[in-house]
């Protein structure tokens, strides 16, 4: 007979991990099944030589401090593991250079607002307007959010925050232009668009809006052991709670009994039996055979089908045989781009050719226990659309791959000299390197593209399209990213718990 278990978690990314955990604090027998040999999905390590690299976090949002935290702050107490880990604060929160440009971005409101009106003294008005309207719909949300719990009512948000229904319906651009004349001052306060990926004329206002908002009203922070460290901590909550990690096997199929879930088969051929099954997969990957394709409603294809892909990412991992500080490294993070229009930059990712923008980040200046002693470790970060990656052929794959990070490594060289002789590992990932790991299409790294239509509440539902089904991840609401990843999870758990799904 089949074990069972109240629910079975596919995927233990954050949205996977974090459903696990509240799961397990509320009672229930847990069953985790994760494909890779270690849990946290992006949010994971990887060691070359004597390097641990960080696979993608650059800046925690949501973190604040005991007297003044976010989001990820209070599902991390709530879950129990907040005092596990020990976060560092990232100031400034980052620094952009391009011709004639080079401006850092402390957080704090003030601070930030005082520093881009020194920068560009002649937009003061319009750069007070922008932020002040952004801090105002952070506020909004924070409201609707305690006001209306978890699920908001659609029309209540359109007659109760207008300003929320604007920015959930609009993309950056038209508000960014008409508050800012200045190309030079728009990429700064822009600049964090590649942690959204897509630039100011495709990204959702709200979604840009409440992330720009979060970093400036709590700061970035980075947690000491990198981001496996946050992944451990929550499969670790999960664990003390009773569930089991299964690694190194994932769910090959979802079974249904009576158009229901009834439980999973194994990469094992195992079958294990719930009525609850929670995805952290693609739902790409539900289409196309996790779930029977006969029980697949076509409305649930279409909607998936519409839904956008997000951008991969080309990233050049870095362990230094010198410090940061010898290299004349300041800064955590520095936003390297080849001109103040984000929308070559982003046109360029489009294909294979040179990046016109890319980041570059040192965890060291944050965390200076980050590598060995005497060491440094770093990545360079280019976005990249995963479609003509996947068309290379084989024998032109390497010549890219190197292409690419040879560019980015030339560029950031000349503004840190003795980079390159320092280099002692060096490892190159691309959208193919994502899409062997987590198995998402076109190797996305934020789920579907943040465009307003899949703006943070017209996303998928937590609830999935079989009854006892339920998403969790980037793909669905909030959206890609750490903290919106977590709260995926977290929030479905939730409902799942107080029965309001």
């Amino acid at each position: 007979m089949s074990k069972h278990y109240d629910a079975i978690v596919i995927g233990a990314g954050l949205g996977g991990l974090g459903a696990a955990a509240k799961l397990a604090r509320a009672g229930y027998s847990v069953r985790v099944l994760e494909r890779h040999v270690q849990v946290g999905g992006y949010a994971s390590t990887f060691v070359r030589g004597r390097f641990e690299f960080d696979v993608s976090l650059h800046a925690l949002s949501g973190i604040g401090t005991a007297g003044h935290g976010g989001d990820m702050r209070d599902m991390l107490a709530d879950l129990g593991i907040l005092d596990r880990l020990e976060f560092r604060t990232i100031d400034p929160l980052y620094r952009t250079v391009a011709p004639g440009v080079d401006v850092t971005l402390p957080p704090g409101w003030e601070a930030a607002t005082d520093a881009l009106c020194t920068a560009f003294p002649a937009e003061r008005r319009g750069i007070e307007r922008f932020l002040g309207h952004l801090r105002a719909l952070q506020q909004d949300v924070l409201t609707m959010t305690r006001k209306e719990g978890l699920a908001a009512n659609p029309l209540r948000v359109i007659s109760q925050y207008p300003r929320v229904a604007h920015a959930a319906s609009a993309p950056l651009a038209p508000f960014l232009h008409r508050e800012v004349q200045d190309p030079a001052a728009r990429l700064v306060l822009a600049q964090l668009w590649g942690y959204f990926g897509l630039p100011p004329s495709q990204v959702g206002l709200l979604y840009f809006g409440l992330g720009l908002a979060s970093y400036l009203e709590y700061g970035g922070t980075y947690p000491v052991g990198k981001s496996q460290a946050l992944s451990n901590a929550v499969a670790g909550a999960a664990e003390a709670a009773g569930a089991e990690i299964t690694l190194g096997c994932g769910a090959r199929q979802i079974l249904l009994d009576g158009g229901k879930v009834a439980g999973v088969v194994t990469d094992d051929g195992e079958p294990l039996a719930s009525d609850l099954v929670i995805s952290n997969a693609s739902p790409h990957a539900l289409c196309a055979g996790l779930l029977p394709p006969e029980a697949v409603p076509e409305s649930f294809r279409r909607r998936v089908a519409a839904g956008p892909i997000s951008l991969g990412s080309v990233c050049v991992y870095l362990g230094l045989a010198r410090t940061a500080e010898s290299l004349g490294i300041r800064d955590h993070e520095v936003w390297v781009n080849a001109s103040t229009d984000i929308e070559s930059h982003h046109r360029a990712q489009l294909g294979l050719g040179v990046p016109e923008a890319y980041l570059f980040t040192c965890y060291n200046v944050t965390d200076p226990g980050a590598s060995p002693p005497g060491t440094a470790v770093a990545v360079l970060v280019s976005l990249a659309d995963g479609k003509p990656w996947l068309a290379l052929p084989p024998d032109e794959y390497r010549a890219a791959k190197l292409r690419v990070a040879e560019s980015m490594l030339a560029g950031v060289e000349q503004r840190f000299p003795g980079l390159r002789d320092a280099i002692e590992e060096l490892a190159v990932s691309t959208p193919l390197t994502n899409l062997r790991y987590t198995g998402n299409p076109d190797g996305a790294i934020y789920g579907t593209a943040n465009t307003p239509a899949e703006n943070p509440g017209f996303r998928l539902n937590y609830p999935g399209p079989v009854p006892g089904l339920y998403l969790v991840g980037a793909w669905t609401r909030p959206g890609g990213g750490f903290e919106p990843c977590l709260s995926s999870g977290y929030t479905a758990a939730k409902l799942i718990v107080g029965g309001a799904a």
